[in-house]
């Protein structure tokens, strides 16, 4: 019986891990974009802004002027995987149930 739910949990709490990353990622990239879409004159100097930016998320990478290429990149990526992957995902999740009542059943059968 474990040996069903013990699939199933990983693949719920991966899920639940892959979402609160996502949602962190897109809520630090959109607050990022708020500090680089600032009226002029917001902050004293570039310094200060890439300050800002910094205080939110620091970047995986740095490319100069493409600072947070990466994250972008890595939030297009969560964001098509977790479209493409959330029918497949559900499915092996009916399985895994199926199996674990199957499996618990044909013991009393």
């Amino acid at each position: 019986m474990a040996g069903g739910f013990l699939p199933l949990i990983a693949i719920v709490w991966g899920g639940l891990a892959l979402r609160a990353d996502y949602r962190r990622l897109v809520s630090d990239l959109e607050a990022i974009d708020r500090v680089i879409e600032a009226p002029e004159g917001t902050y004293e100097s570039s310094e200060a802004q890439s300050a800002a930016m910094y205080a939110i998320r620091q970047p995986a990478f740095n490319f100069g002027r493409l600072t947070y290429t990466y994250e972008w990149a890595q939030r297009l990526v969560w964001e098509q995987a977790m479209n493409d992957l959330r029918g497949p995902a559900w499915l092996a999740v009916a399985g895994l149930a199926l199996a674990t009542v199957a499996g618990a059943w044909s013991i009393w059968v």
